[in-house]
């Protein structure tokens, strides 16, 4: 099923208009923080016991859904990646740091994990990454995957600039145990046409990843961090 851009950039109105609390005889209240949008989109027809159904990827997106922070990362690097990442004020661990939170408890290791959304290795020290880490990063996906797959392996500070700049718009798609994608397409405060190009390359993106295409597309929701979720009209089956 080919989606209409009409009803894309309608869901995209409610869901908005949806986030703002309305009462009778009072003035309209929007909340006081920039509210994150989340994309979901229900799946069918598809067999995740299959390994090559399953999607474990990273995807850039079109326009920054980071608009004024540094991304959530940790750079796992030596020498002048380890430097540069350090000026730009950016969380590391180097070698022995690395050796040291391999001798901490399980639930350290996982502590860890959870702290940070992306993390960024040299790849010199994908090897130690894997022996040390891989048992944690894995199941969550956050085990930095060479391109064309994922973005997180560098050699050079010019690769870890880029890097970071790509962390700004990149999301983590991933279809392992339930067939749903939920990412996040940006802030409420965007530009439309921004949020509405992140959404399409969503829409286009998982859509080329499936059997059927979009006939395995099941239902689709838009919702603000706060908002009522807003149902893309015409796409349950």
């Amino acid at each position: 099923m080919k989606l209409e851009d009409r009803m894309l950039k309608q869901s995209l109105n409610a869901a908005i208009e949806s986030s703002v609390l309305k009462k009778e005889g009072k003035k309209d209240k929007i909340r006081k923080f920039d509210e994150s949008i989340d994309f979901i989109i229900n799946l069918k027809d598809i067999n995740l016991n299959d390994p090559k159904q399953r999607i474990e990827k990273e995807l850039i997106l079109p326009n920054d859904i980071i608009t004024q922070d540094m991304p959530n990362i940790c750079v796992i690097a030596s020498d002048e990646i380890l430097m540069e990442a350090k000026k730009l004020k950016i969380d590391t661990i180097d070698s022995e740091g690395l050796i040291s939170l391999n001798g901490q408890e399980k639930k350290e290791k996982k502590k860890f994990v959870k702290k940070y959304d992306y993390f960024i290795v040299e790849d010199k020290m994908m090897r130690d990454v894997a022996k040390y880490l891989a048992r944690f990063l894995g199941p969550v996906g956050k085990m930095p995957k060479p391109f064309p797959s994922g973005y997180g392996i560098v050699s050079s500070v010019d690769d870890l600039n880029t890097a970071i700049d790509r962390y700004k718009k990149i999301i983590r798609v991933s279809v392992k145990k339930h067939p749903i994608v939920q990412v996040k397409i940006g802030k409420k405060s965007m530009a439309k046409d921004k949020l509405y190009a992140n959404m399409k390359a969503v829409v286009d993106y998982i859509a080329d990843l499936m059997p059927h295409k979009y006939n395995n597309f099941k239902s689709i929701y838009l919702k603000t961090t706060m908002g009522q979720p807003v149902k893309l009209g015409g796409v349950e089956k």
